[in-house]
């Protein structure tokens, strides 16, 4: 996970899975933006090859606390994998989850 500062916001990259092993490091790396930080912090899931709902959990965790101090969390780059977890739990607009630019096609 690489965390970058991007015009006031800050950008949560996140690589191969968030599951169960995983999920405790994320919760970790958000706590103390969840208690001072920007107004927006992007989760970037663009790399990321697995997301289940221990991952889901602490996304969601985090989206509720930012709220109710009229700040947010948003999910960016999520490939169509991940779109199909959170289109099925219904979190695409509760999340602002954008999906992954197209990728160009190989010749």
């Amino acid at each position: 996970m690489t965390v970058t500062d991007v015009g006031g916001s800050l950008v949560l990259a996140l690589r191969g899975e968030l599951d169960m092993a995983t999920a405790p490091e994320l919760a970790a790396a958000l706590d103390p933006l969840l208690q001072q930080g920007p107004d927006e912090v992007i989760i970037d899931l663009s790399a990321l090859s697995f997301l289940d709902s221990s991952g889901i959990a602490v996304l969601v965790t985090g989206q509720q606390e930012l709220t109710t101090q009229d700040r947010r969390l948003a999910v960016r780059g999520a490939r169509p994998h991940a779109m199909k977890v959170f289109e099925i739990a219904g979190l695409i607009d509760f999340l602002g989850v954008e999906t992954a630019p197209e990728e160009s096609p190989t010749h």
